[in-house]
């Protein structure tokens, strides 16, 4: 009877034993899962602001080199306005069309190489034409607008892209052209619609991934056709990680006369 009792017992605590185990090893695998997920995540995220910081890069050169050419050819970029991007700005007769002021970054034109599709950017310059060329504020055209004559060293020059940013800045905005709306902040929300905070002289948007689903690559506020771009202020968001960098009219004069020989 003893010995029946004990094996009884043995029997039990085996079962228990076996039954921790079970318990023990579903905490091990849910464990393992929490980490695996947590590891692919972190991964995910690392991923994602390394891509960032390279899209920022990218900006930032397109930035310096729209400045140099401005300062060399007194005016900004022609956008490229070809249907896959071919790098060349759009020109008839060696001028930049009225029609033409949004399409891809002119990377060639530029002396640059195309990148690979997910950096290449959209380009948005701003046109104003005015007969009168001390009213005038086309930013893509080169043309006397401060009275020299031709010849002379400073005639259609950086100092005339200057007297159109200028120009520019006295216009009141109007979103049929280049323009900016806010970044979710202190300087309102990103709605192209409702929310237009001011005229861009140029915006450059490098689009990394169509993390909204909506817009081939490009996310909300942008759009292949759209003149508005998000601030460069907008910080990372779950569903847009477009590079903006822009400058105003007044901006880009200021930099322009601190870099005058």
């Amino acid at each position: 009877m003893k010995i029946a009792a004990f094996n009884h017992c043995r029997s039990r605590t085996r079962a228990l034993q076996t039954g921790l185990s079970l318990v023990e090893l579903s905490v091990v695998l849910l464990i393992i899962g929490l980490m695996s997920w947590a590891g692919f995540s972190g991964y995910e995220t690392v991923s994602s602001q390394q891509e960032l910081e390279r899209g920022r890069g990218e900006a930032q050169q397109l930035q310096s080199i729209l400045r140099a050419f401005a300062l060399r050819h007194g005016r900004l970029p022609c956008p490229d306005t070809s249907s896959a991007g071919n790098g060349y700005e759009a020109l008839t007769s060696g001028e930049c069309d009225l029609s033409n002021q949004l399409g891809w970054f002119p990377y060639v034109s530029a002396g640059l190489d195309i990148p690979v599709n997910k950096m290449r950017a959209r380009y948005a310059v701003f046109r104003a034409p005015n007969a009168d060329p001390t009213r005038d504020a086309d930013l893509a055209v080169a043309k006397e607008r401060t009275g020299d004559s031709a010849g002379d060293a400073t005639y259609s020059d950086v100092t005339d892209l200057i007297a159109a940013l200028n120009n520019a800045s006295q216009l009141p905005l109007d979103v049929s052209r280049p323009y900016l709306t806010g970044d979710g902040g202190a300087a309102g929300p990103i709605n192209c619609a409702t929310n237009q905070v001011m005229a861009a002289a140029y915006w450059v948007v490098i689009p990394l991934q169509d993390k909204d689903d909506k817009n081939g690559r490009l996310d909300a506020p942008h759009a292949m056709t759209s003149l508005c771009a998000a601030s460069p202020a907008v910080p990372l968001r779950f569903d847009s990680d477009d590079v903006v960098v822009a400058e105003s009219s007044l901006q880009l004069a200021g930099w322009l006369r601190k870099s005058l020989p």
